[in-house]
């Protein structure tokens, strides 16, 4: 049986899931996506939609660059949806001295690794780009290039591409079971039991379960509900996306004049029913720390609260890999830092099932990094 004849399936229809349907599709393979829900309906829907390479955890930089070229050329893959990245800068404050140490030390740790990507910067220059600033700084760093995204735009252009390329996608498809049979997986699913060589599991907070029917290995996710707010809007005062050192924060303003303000500060969540949580003393801390940076911001309505479901793993890395058993493959856990990543981890996980060698080593990600 030729590779392009073997069936594939993605389980999930976040942006990981989406955009690996969309690289295999496009490279002539036959693949079908079912998703629980609806495309988008949970954490990659439903974030702040910040598409950074700033923050990353070292081990994480080679795929958030892979990631961005990918983001730097979006047009090319996704066509009209590619309008709703929206490139500026990206900065994180320091808001007091422990913020500068960090900063510094991380400037310094990056360069020592050959990462340029992230630049410290001055006061006088974060007040020269962010005149409308409320505060004084004690520095920060800096990456041209970053932005935002609307986050559900992005994952329904990767899915509708895909189908363009032929993929098949199934939505209000929950899989119950997940079982080796010879060569074949077979999904036991709502809508039927269907039958595949290959399987890649996408499924977000719900991917440890669909791990387990497998009898592949035991993955220590946890679900949380990342939270968010948006106010009424207010005259345009941020051109970039904003954080701050040794905070909680992610703040942006829409085109509309509207702020978003998240960061990954989280709430309870419940994956058996589908169910987020809002903690309104949690975010009133992330409102307060936006406030001190914009006093705009203090007299700003909040006219909505939100929050997702997402998979958060102990060391704060997704998984991405081959499974236990061959014709399984994994990406998921992403721990609420996953958006911009999605369509480098597509590609490669598109790599993965092909055979072929990814562009940047996934060793750190490895599925069984955590088995004894």
């Amino acid at each position: 049986m030729s590779l392009q004849s073997k069936k594939i399936f993605v389980i999930g229809g976040g942006i990981q899931g989406c955009a690996t349907a969309y690289f295999l599709a496009k490279r002539g393979q036959n693949v079908t996506l079912i998703e629980k829900d609806r495309i988008g309906r949970h954490a990659s829907g439903v974030n702040a939609g910040g598409v950074r390479r700033l923050g990353r955890d070292i081990l994480e930089i080679p795929l958030s660059l892979a990631a961005m070229d990918i983001w730097q050329n979006l047009y090319q893959e996704i066509g009209e949806y590619a309008k709703d990245f929206h490139p500026c800068f990206y900065l994180k404050v320091a808001v007091d001295e422990a913020g500068r140490e960090i900063g510094l030390m991380r400037a310094e740790n990056l360069s020592r690794a050959g990462f340029t990507h992230e630049v410290w910067v001055e006061d006088d220059y974060i007040q020269a780009r962010l005149p409308h600033l409320s505060t004084p700084t004690e520095g920060g760093l800096l990456v041209e290039g970053d932005g935002w995204a609307t986050p559900w735009r992005i994952v329904q252009g990767f899915a509708n591409v895909a189908k363009k390329h032929g993929a098949k996608i199934i939505e209000d498809c929950p899989v119950t079971s997940l079982t080796k049979f010879q060569d074949f997986w077979k999904i036991q699913t709502a809508k039927g039991l269907f039958e595949a060589e290959t399987v890649v599991n996408c499924a977000g907070a719900w991917s440890a379960g669909i791990a387990r029917s497998a009898d592949d290995h035991i993955f220590p996710l946890e679900a949380y509900a990342p939270m968010l707010v948006v106010t009424d809007k207010r005259p345009k005062i941020l051109p970039a996306v904003m954080g701050v050192l040794a905070h909680t924060l992610s703040l942006k303003q829409l085109e509309t004049g509207q702020f978003v303000i998240g960061g990954g500060v989280r709430s309870k969540a419940n994956t058996s029913i589908d169910q987020s949580d809002v903690t309104l003393p949690k975010l009133s801390s992330s409102m307060k720390l936006a406030s001190k940076l914009f006093s705009e911001i203090g007299n700003a309505q909040v006219i909505r609260c939100w929050s997702g479901i997402e998979g958060y793993m102990p060391d704060n890395l997704p998984v991405i890999g081959r499974g236990r058993q061959n014709g399984l493959f994994h990406g998921f856990g992403f721990s609420a830092h996953g958006f911009q990543l999605g369509p480098g981890v597509g590609e490669a996980l598109a790599d993965l099932v092909m055979g072929q060698q990814p562009r940047i080593s996934l060793k750190a990600f490895r599925p069984d990094r955590f088995v004894n």
